[in-house]
């Protein structure tokens, strides 16, 4: 198989540069997490390109866009140790990261229709959105001056991408659904992590857990998507579509 697309291949590069990234962060060595984090979705959007080229349609161009932007924010929060400023580059990053996912989870959710599986969708949309108001409750008399707009834009737009991943049940295969549902809520974590660490309590090894939790989001997110995409009896669906 083209190593390009083999999962095995990509996956060892992939937890190769968490673990680099992770040292990096516990250490404190700069030039190794220069070089570590960016390869995670560097790795991880070459491995969905090239097994989701072939599709090429809305739903995978914003995962692809996600992916893009995701690495903009992995290099901007890199350098925030230099120039706090950057953390708000890497906010508005992820922001837009977050709302490729939502709108693919969206078209996914347009494409197929349907009232199938809507009480759980609810429940599990009415948890995330609950968590989110009393997150952002508890977060808003600890930000920084100048932080309240774009973190509250920040956990709504976290918040909308997990309550469409929610909205996909039943309008996807299982597989896929459950990745970018574990995936959305590990990225949920992660963010929450982040936040606390920075604004409420600094937690020891928090780094770690930040992006391992992170890395596994984005991974299940990718995969969960490819899954989506990729179900021969989808391909088979486009291809009669397309004849």
């Amino acid at each position: 198989m083209d190593p390009k697309k083999n999962l095995l291949v990509n996956g060892g590069l992939y937890a190769l540069a968490l673990i680099g990234t992770c040292i990096a962060q516990w250490k404190g060595l700069h030039a190794l997490e220069f070089v570590s984090k960016p390869l995670l979705l560097l790795v991880l959007s070459s491995w969905f390109f090239f097994n989701s080229r072939r599709v090429g349609d809305r739903f995978t161009l914003l995962i692809q866009a996600g992916l893009f932007f995701s690495l903009v924010g992995d290099i901007a929060l890199m350098f925030t140790y230099k120039d706090d400023f950057n953390f708000l580059v890497g906010l508005g990053a992820f922001f837009l990261a977050q709302l490729c996912y939502a709108f693919a989870f969206a078209q996914n959710i347009s494409d197929v229709g349907g009232m199938d599986g809507l009480l759980v969708a609810i429940l599990i949309s009415f948890g995330i959105g609950t968590y989110a108001f009393f997150f952002a409750w508890d977060l808003m008399p600890h930000l920084d001056d100048g932080l309240g707009i774009p973190v509250i834009a920040y956990v709504v737009a976290i918040a909308l991408m997990g309550i469409l991943a929610a909205f996909r049940y039943r309008r996807t295969y299982p597989r896929s659904f459950w990745l970018i549902m574990i995936g959305s809520l590990c990225f949920i974590a992660s963010d929450s992590l982040l936040a606390w660490d920075r604004f409420r309590f600094p937690m020891k090894g928090a780094q770690v857990w930040i992006m391992v939790t992170y890395a596994i989001a984005q991974f299940m997110i990718a995969g969960g998507a490819l899954a989506h995409v990729l179900d021969p009896d989808n391909l088979r669906r486009r291809q009669a579509l397309t004849t």
